[in-house]
């Protein structure tokens, strides 16, 4: 037998450890749901952290469709073209099919229907389902009900507007999840009269900042421990996506794309404004975050967190165990 030229694992070959991949979305992303809730109700708390790459752009928008293969009964989530106001065939095909005389048809437009999708960054400060995420910096895709509720905050019809991201005064927010009609329901969820400020893992312990922690510390913090939340923006289409949603409109119509397509306006009556027109006057958006306004100088503080984020000025009394109780 000849020698092993090439230097090959070859006791791996046949005894392999297979690495499986596609961990990485899982180790990015907070995904609470009420599946994974004790008794079937998912409870956490999390705080609103800032895009340090654009903080005044820390809430990624954009339409998306979850488009089913008929046949496969496999899916996948599609971004609408929509989304930075070009033409949808997803949308046109949505319009086409709702406006049919035919009632078998007209339910088959809810297969191009869109909805809002949001990713922000968010840190994890209480979570009893997965303790392993406390202090980490994850992505949150949400959607327009939670951006309803930090809309709320910024623009509240009584009392004082609250920057939810800000890095010193941003207040906890209360994640709970359950189940309504098949689907994961966050009317419950809401935000604490707490402020957390943003917590540093520094040397394996949990340490919260202040007013006079060094603004570089806090700024490559981020830097270095947030996820790229460039990942969520609007992705044009390759062929493979255009290749799918042919063959999934050939299944819906039994027709190809250009036959199907052939009979809708340019620009049907209803269709909804596109996302650009529909974002608020003001938007969502965080503080700046520039290396002037994080803080001052001083020492780190120690984080306990079964008293985490208590402020005696503009707290309420109690801890976040008392606070998720009583929710």
């Amino acid at each position: 037998m000849k020698e092993n030229e090439n230097n090959y694992d070859l006791n791996s070959l046949f005894h392999p450890s297979v690495e499986m991949g596609g961990t990485e979305k899982n180790m990015l992303e907070y995904n609470p749901t009420a599946e994974k809730g004790q008794g079937g109700v998912y409870k956490s708390v999390i705080r609103w952290v800032p895009w340090w790459q654009n903080p005044n752009n820390s809430i990624f928008e954009k339409w998306v469709c979850w488009l089913v293969d008929p046949i496969t009964t496999k899916g996948r989530y599609i971004d609408c073209p929509t989304s930075i106001g070009k033409p949808s065939i997803l949308q046109d095909m949505f319009f086409k099919l709702r406006k049919s005389e035919s009632v078998q048809e007209q339910k088959k437009a809810e297969i191009f229907s869109r909805r809002h999708s949001f990713a922000a960054l968010v840190q994890v400060i209480k979570d009893d389902q997965n303790k392993d995420l406390v202090g980490k910096i994850l992505v949150w895709r949400f959607g327009i009900k939670v951006w309803n509720k930090i809309n709320a905050e910024k623009k509240p019809v009584v009392g004082e507007p609250h920057e939810p991201f800000d890095l010193l005064d941003g207040k906890a927010f209360a994640v709970v999840v359950t189940k309504v009609k098949g689907f994961n329901n966050y009317d419950q969820s809401n935000f604490l009269d707490i402020k957390v400020p943003l917590i540093l893992n520094v040397n394996d312990k949990l340490q919260r900042i202040n007013d006079k922690t060094p603004k570089e510390t806090v700024f490559n913090y981020l830097k270095e421990n947030s996820p790229d939340l460039n990942k969520y923006t609007f992705k044009e289409w390759d062929q493979e996506i255009h290749e799918y949603v042919n063959q999934i409109i050939v299944a819906v119509t039994g027709q190809t794309p250009s036959t199907a397509y052939a009979d809708i306006k340019n620009t049907p009556s209803g269709t909804p404004k596109q996302l650009t027109s529909q974002k608020p006057d003001s938007g969502i958006t965080s503080i700046d975050l520039s290396l002037d306004d994080i803080s001052g100088l001083g020492n780190l503080e120690n984080l306990d967190i079964s008293d985490i984020g208590i402020d005696s000025d503009n707290g309420i009394p109690g801890d976040l165990d008392e606070a998720l109780s009583n929710l």
